[in-house]
């Protein structure tokens, strides 16, 4: 629903493979081109919130969705469900481009980070294409360009924690005490809060929690 600004709460989640200017700039270039197209088409194949998608910057995929906020426990869903695809489509080329694999990708060249959002945006069509503006569409992809230094690692704005009324339920997937704190300032924008916790650390999530809560029909808290 838009209010009176003509602006709709929107849900941002945007997948982007760490490491992929220096993977560019030094690998193989016939390679590099069947790895990146692939491993994009799979991170969009990965849908589990049926998201739309604003548009795809080489290196990231600006998924939103307009409307009531998702689940916690689906957000968590579909951030493991991402790192899933991504990790078995490395390990798929470790197996099957073993000489490649050693070159470009066996010291951890590339990851992935995905920043969670929320905040308003307005829709404007552009000669039969969607195009998405607003100040918290800047943000989210500010905050692509961020201090943190791991390689892997999920991040998660106040604006979009400060939605989240049940803390219990955000504990349950997201380890509060686990999630470190930072911040970025922006001219024109200021500080932007976030929390962070590394995809590693959310490997507790690959097992029957995270299983049951992609088998359909669902009902999440």
């Amino acid at each position: 629903m838009k209010n009176k600004e003509g602006l709709e709460s929107a849900f941002f989640c945007v997948p982007d493979i760490t490491g992929f200017t220096k993977f560019i700039a030094t690998a193989d270039i016939a390679f590099a081109r069947e790895v990146i197209p692939t491993l994009l088409r799979k991170l969009i194949e990965c849908n589990v919130l049926k998201l739309r998608i604003g548009e795809i910057e080489g290196d990231a995929i600006f998924f939103y969705k307009t409307g009531r906020l998702p689940a916690v426990g689906r957000v968590a869903a579909q951030c493991t469900a991402l790192y899933t695809t991504f990790s078995d489509f490395i390990k798929s080329i470790k197996e099957n481009d073993p000489e490649n694999y050693e070159k470009y990708l066996a010291d951890s060249q590339l990851g992935l980070k995905i920043i969670i959002h929320y905040g308003q945006i307005s829709l404007h069509n552009i000669k039969g294409r969607i195009k998405l503006l607003g100040q918290d569409v800047i943000i989210a992809h500010k905050l692509l360009k961020n201090k943190i230094p791991d390689y892997n690692y999920i991040l998660l704005t106040d604006k979009y924690l400060s939605k989240i009324k049940d803390r219990d339920n955000l504990q349950q997937w997201f380890h509060w005490e686990e999630l470190r704190s930072g911040a970025e300032s922006y001219e024109f924008i200021g500080d932007v809060g976030y929390r962070f916790i590394t995809l590693d650390e959310m490997e507790h999530l690959l097992d029957t929690e995270i299983a049951s809560l992609l088998k359909p029909n669902k009902k999440t808290a």
